[in-house]
């Protein structure tokens, strides 16, 4: 068994990483960085667990559009809420990525006016009880086991390790130190702002409708990233087109650096699909990215 990566087949891409990795720790050696300066950042969504058949925020908010419908019944008119009802996911599919800033508006609109501890909760249930729909086990579950296991050694490594997620910073904190050992602080997302309420007095943020501008998406991953951590990263991890800006500010200091892009390549053991990422991988071989191939370089995609 490998002793670092044990989940990866032994390709270049494993090779890569784990020279790099190494060559940023030896301090005699020209790639050396500083423990300080060793930062990674993270996409989550089809980088980090599994984003078909669809995004589970999406399913989430389905829910609750759903069970809020259900109380007031003249919301069914609006094509959100009827979506919601009928179990129309194409319909908020279809708003990704053209109409992105509609999308995330309803996915975040959702919980306005909720408690953040009582939504924390609330997202926490979701991804231990929901069900992946192909499957079959708690949303939560549906991480890369290879991904999850370079997590963990670039921690070993004194790599500060952030997940930069084009979804709900709140939705992905909820379980990001249980499932990735990543705390909770180092998680970057698209947000919404707070206010302070006091409730049998005590004081209470309550989320309020809107987003916190940039989403985290594009060009907003390393707007947010640098409010967030203030350093550009030296290792970034995408997917997707959202990447793209992500994966460039990895290169845009003149510390050694590495940007690797996963290609979902795999029918038979997750979803092999292009879409949504032809500019990306189009990059990578004009940039020399490093194409991470699901189906040739992990010889284990799921720990289930």
């Amino acid at each position: 068994m490998n002793e670092h990566l044990p989940s990866w087949h032994d390709t270049p891409a494993r090779q890569t990483i784990l020279k790099f990795v190494a060559a940023t720790l030896e301090r005699s050696g020209q790639s050396f960085v500083p423990p300080a300066d060793r930062i990674a950042t993270f996409d989550n969504d089809g980088t980090l667990w599994c984003e078909k058949p669809t995004y589970p925020q999406f399913i989430f908010a389905m829910q609750r559009l759903k069970q809020l419908a259900e109380e007031w019944p003249e919301l069914g008119d609006q094509p959100a809420y009827k979506a919601a009802l009928e179990g129309d996911l194409e319909y908020f599919t279809r708003l990704y990525p053209e109409e992105i800033p509609v999308l995330m508006k309803i996915l975040f609109d959702t919980h306005a006016g909720m408690p953040q501890s009582e939504f924390d909760g609330m997202a926490a249930a979701f991804l231990s009880d929901a069900l992946h729909p192909r499957f079959g086990v708690p949303f939560k579950q549906c991480t890369y086991k290879p991904m999850v296991e370079l997590l963990y050694h670039l921690q070993a490594s004194d790599f500060k390790v952030y997940i930069a997620s084009a979804g709900g910073m709140s939705f992905v904190r909820s379980v990001s130190e249980e499932i990735y050992d990543i705390p909770r602080e180092n998680v970057i997302g698209s947000s919404i702002s707070f206010e302070v309420d006091r409730q049998s007095d005590k004081l209470v943020l309550l989320r309020k409708p809107g987003l916190i501008e940039p989403l985290d998406e594009g060009p907003g991953k390393p707007i947010n990233i640098e409010l967030h951590v203030g350093r550009p990263p030296i290792l970034a991890v995408g997917n997707s087109n959202g990447d793209i800006e992500m994966l460039e500010f990895a290169a845009s200091d003149e510390m050694p650096n590495l940007s690797l892009l996963l290609h979902h390549d795999d029918a038979e053991r997750e979803y092999a699909y292009d879409e949504g990422a032809e500019r990306a991988l189009q990059l990578a071989d004009d940039r020399g990215w490093t194409v991470v191939s699901m189906k040739e370089d992990f010889s284990k995609v799921f720990d289930f």
